[in-house]
C-alpha cells in the first residue's frame, strides 16, 4: 500500500470518527441550521417569479446562512449544518423540525419578497421541545445583517434561563434588601448640629462676657460646624440608624452627668459647660471606638439610652434614701447615675441582639412601674405632716421595686422574639391559678401564685 493511500484512507477514518463523534455529542447547546428556505410565493406575490429575481433572492438567502451562522455562534452555540436533504425552496415541516429538536436546536430560516422588501422569518424548536418559536420582520436590504443578527438573540434568549451575575465577594445576597447607606444621617445631623450649637454657647460662658450679641453668632457657628462635619462622616462611613443614636446617647448622658456633678460641687458656670463638652467629647470617642468593633443595633441604642435615663433615676432615689428627704434636688447621684448607666448600657449595647420596639417596651413597663410604686406608697407621705427619713425611704424603695418589677413583667410579657439573642430570651414566666373548692374534703377554694420555666 504506498503512502498517498495510507494518508488518504487514514483522513477519510478521521473525518468519519469526527462525525460520528459531532452527532454523538449533539446536546443542548448544539444548533442545526438549516437552509435559508425560499418558500413559493402567493398567487398575489409573485414578485421573484422573474428568473433575475429568483436568482437575486437565493443569493440574499446564501448570505442569511451566512450570517446566520456567525449569529449562532456568537450566542454560545455549537453550529450542526444540516444535510440538504430537503428542496431548498421550501421550508422543512414541522414535524420534521420537532423531530430533530430532541437534542439539539433546530433553526429554520425563510426569506421573500415582499412589497419590494425582504420579509425574513426564522422557526426554530428548542432542545427537547415541540414548540415552535417564529420571529419575523419586514426588513430593508441594507439592514438585513443586523435585524437577522438581533432576530436571531431574542429567538435563542426568549428559551434561556434567565440566570442573573454572581454577586461580587463580599457582597450580599442579591434576594436579601440592601439597607441604603448612612440610614441614620437625620438622627447624626440632628444631633451634631444641637452639640454644635451648645459647644458655642459654652464657649460664650467660659469667655466670661456678658454680651448677648456674642451668643447667637456662636450658637449659629457651631450649629453649622456640627451640621457639616455629621455630613462628612455620614459621606465617608456607613452609619447605621443604631449607630447615630448611641452616638447621641455617648454625647448628651455624659453632659447631663457632668453638669450634675459640676453643680453639686459648686463649679462656676462657664467652667462646667465647658467640661460638659469635654465630657461629651468623651463619650463620642468611646462610642465611636465600639462602633469600630461591631455595628450597634437599634437595640443596642436603646439600651445605652435606658441605662443613661434610668441610672439618673436610680442615682437620684440612691443619694434621696441616704439623706433621708426628698425636699432636696439629688444633682450628685444624679451625676454619678447618669455617668454610670450609660457607660453600663453602653457596654452592654455593644453586643446586644434586641428588637428596638421590644426595648422600649421593657423601659414603659419599668417607667409604669416606677409610677405604680410611687402611688402605692404614697400614703406613707400623708400620714402626718411631720416628715420622716423612714417614710421617705420607704417611699423612695417602693419607686426603686416598681420600676425593677415593671422592667421584670416587661421582659417576660415580650419574650420570645426570634430576632433576640440568646441572654434576652428568658425561660420563665408568673402564672396564677385559683383551686376550687372540694367540699368532701373540708378545703375551701384557694389561690396558687408562683414561677414556673427551665432554670
Amino acid at each position: 500500500m504506498t503512502s498517498l493511500t495510507r494518508i488518504t484512507l487514514s483522513g477519510l477514518l478521521a473525518m468519519g470518527v469526527l462525525t460520528g463523534a459531532r452527532h454523538a455529542a449533539a446536546g443542548p447547546t448544539d444548533a442545526v441550521l438549516w437552509p435559508t428556505a425560499t418558500p413559493t410565493p402567493t398567487p398575489t406575490r409573485d414578485e421573484h417569479r422573474n428568473p433575475e429575481d429568483a436568482e437575486r433572492l437565493t443569493h440574499l438567502a446564501r448570505q442569511v446562512d451566512a450570517i446566520l451562522s456567525e449569529a449562532v455562534q456568537d450566542l454560545g452555540l455549537t453550529l450542526t449544518l444540516s444535510e440538504r436533504g430537503h428542496d431548498n425552496d421550501e421550508p422543512p415541516s414541522d414535524d420534521a423540525m420537532v423531530e430533530r429538536a430532541k437534542d439539539s436546536w433546530v433553526i429554520s430560516p425563510r426569506i421573500r419578497f415582499e412589497a419590494g422588501d425582504l420579509r425574513l422569518e426564522l422557526v426554530a424548536v428548542a432542545p427537547g421541545h415541540n414548540v415552535l418559536l417564529t420571529r419575523t420582520q419586514r426588513v430593508t436590504r441594507n439592514r438585513l445583517e443586523v435585524r437577522a443578527s438581533v432576530m436571531m438573540r431574542d429567538l435563542i434568549q426568549s428559551e434561556r434561563p434567565q440566570t442573573p451575575e454572581p454577586p461580587p465577594a463580599g457582597a450580599p445576597p442579591l434576594h436579601e434588601a440592601q439597607a441604603p447607606r448612612s440610614q441614620g444621617r437625620a438622627v447624626l445631623s440632628l444631633n451634631s448640629a444641637v452639640f454644635g450649637g451648645y459647644v458655642g454657647f459654652a464657649l460664650q460662658n467660659a469667655s466670661g462676657s456678658n454680651d448677648a450679641r456674642l451668643v447667637y453668632p456662636l450658637v449659629a457657628l457651631g450649629t453649622g460646624i456640627g451640621l457639616g462635619a455629621s455630613m462628612l462622616v455620614t459621606e465617608e462611613w456607613d452609619i447605621g440608624l443604631g449607630d447615630a443614636w448611641y452616638l447621641s446617647a455617648g454625647t448628651w448622658w455624659p453632659i447631663v452627668s457632668e453638669l450634675s456633678l459640676a453643680r453639686s460641687y459648686g463649679v462656676r458656670s462657664g467652667n462646667a459647660y465647658m467640661g460638659g463638652v469635654a465630657a461629651a467629647a468623651g463619650g463620642i470617642t468611646l462610642g465611636a471606638a465600639a462602633l469600630t468593633l461591631h455595628p450597634i443595633s437599634e437595640g443596642g441604642a436603646v439600651i445605652a439610652h435606658t441605662g443613661g435615663a434610668f441610672g439618673t433615676l436610680f442615682g437620684g432615689l440612691t443619694e434621696l434614701a441616704y439623706r433621708g428627704t426628698t425636699k432636696i434636688t439629688p444633682e450628685r447621684g444624679i451625676g454619678y447615675g447618669a455617668g454610670a448607666g450609660v457607660l453600663l448600657g453602653g457596654v452592654i449595647g455593644m453586643r446586644a441582639n434586641i428588637s428596638g420596639s421590644r426595648m422600649l417596651l421593657i423601659d414603659l413597663g419599668a417607667s409604669l412601674g416606677a409610677l405604680t410604686g410611687a402611688a402605692a406608697a404614697s400614703p406613707l407621705l400623708l400620714v402626718e405632716e411631720k416628715e420622716t427619713k423612714v417614710r421617705d425611704r420607704l417611699w423612695l424603695s417602693s419607686i426603686a421595686l416598681g420600676a425593677l418589677a415593671g422592667g421584670a413583667i416587661g421582659i417576660w410579657s415580650t419574650n420570645g422574639s426570634p430576632n433576640d439573642s440568646a441572654w434576652t430570651r428568658l425561660h420563665a414566666q408568673p402564672y396564677f391559678a385559683v383551686l376550687p373548692a372540694e367540699p368532701l374534703r373540708g378545703t375551701a377554694a384557694s389561690l396558687n401564685a408562683g414561677f414556673q420555666g427551665l432554670w
